[in-house]
C-alpha cells in the first residue's frame, strides 16, 4: 500500500498538468511564465532562493485562508522537506507512520501560517514549526525528543556540519550500520551538545555503555563517509 507522500505524488502527476487548477492559480503561474503546476513546480525548484520565496508567499496567504488548492501546492513544494523530517524522527514509527505525522505537521501549519508576522522565508519557518509539533508528538508517546537540537534548521540549499551528520547518521541506519538508537546518541552527543549521563537516562544505559557505543558508532560513521 502507498504510503502518505506516495499517494500525494501520484496525486500530483494529475494536478501538475491539469489546465482547470493552473486556470485557479493563473496570477502566480503568469508571474514565472508556467502554463501548469507541473512547470511552477520546476521554477520554484530551480529558482535562487529569494526567487522561490516570492511564489511561496504568493501561496501561503490565501492557503491560511482556506485556499486548498494552493495549500495543496504549497504542500507539494515542501515535500522534499517533508521527507526529510519523516526520515528524522525515528521515535514516531514505521516510515509510513512517521511520513503520515509529518504531512499533518506541515499541513497544519500550512494553514494556519500568520503571514502579517512572518512575511519572508515561508518554507524554513514552515518546516521548523512542524518539527517542533513532531517533537512535541514524540513527548507525549513517550519517546526521546532528542532526536535533533530545538534550533535545527530547516533544509536549505547550503549544509552546515549539523546537516552533514544527521545525513550521515541516515545513510548509515539506512544501510544498517547504525541503529536508530545509537544515532540518536551521537546526534544527542554532538549535535545538541547533551552530556553523557544526561543521554543514558533517556536511553536508559549506563554512562559506560552509552560512552562505549557513542564511540563504535563513531568508528563506523567514519567508514560511512569515506565509502560514501
Amino acid at each position: 500500500m502507498p504510503t502518505v507522500i506516495e499517494q500525494l505524488e501520484l496525486e500530483w502527476e494529475r494536478l501538475a498538468v491539469d489546465r482547470r487548477a493552473a486556470a485557479r492559480l493563473r496570477a502566480t503561474c503568469t508571474a514565472v511564465g508556467a502554463a501548469n503546476l507541473g512547470e511552477l513546480e520546476a521554477h520554484v525548484r530551480q529558482a535562487a532562493p529569494a526567487a522561490a520565496d516570492e511564489v511561496l508567499v504568493a501561496l501561503v496567504g490565501p492557503a491560511a485562508a482556506r485556499g486548498q488548492l494552493e495549500a495543496r501546492v504549497l504542500l507539494q513544494l515542501l515535500l522534499p522537506g517533508v521527507r526529510r523530517l519523516a526520515r528524522r524522527w525515528w521515535a514516531l514509527g514505521p516510515r509510513d507512520e512517521r511520513e503520515a505525522a509529518a504531512v499533518a505537521a506541515v499541513w497544519g501549519r500550512i494553514c494556519s501560517y500568520r503571514l502579517d508576522r512572518r512575511p519572508g522565508k515561508v518554507a524554513a519557518n514552515i518546516l521548523m514549526d512542524a518539527q517542533k509539533d513532531l517533537r512535541r508528538t514524540a513527548a507525549l508517546q513517550g519517546q526521546p525528543a532528542e532526536d535533533l537540537p530545538p534550533d535545527y534548521p530547516a533544509p536549505g540549499s547550503h549544509a552546515s556540519p549539523a546537516e552533514e551528520l544527521v545525513d550521515l547518521l541516515e545513510e548509515a541506519v539506512s544501510r544498517g550500520t547504525l541503529t536508530a538508537a545509537d544515532a540518536q546518541m551521537v546526534a544527542a552527543y554532538r549535535i545538541c551538545g547533551a552530556q553523557i549521563a544526561d543521554i543514558g537516562v533517556v536511553h536508559r544505559r549506563s554512562t559506560r555503555t552509552v560512552r562505549r557505543r557513542r564511540r563504535a558508532a563513531e568508528r563506523a560513521l567514519a567508514l560511512v563517509a569515506r565509502a560514501a
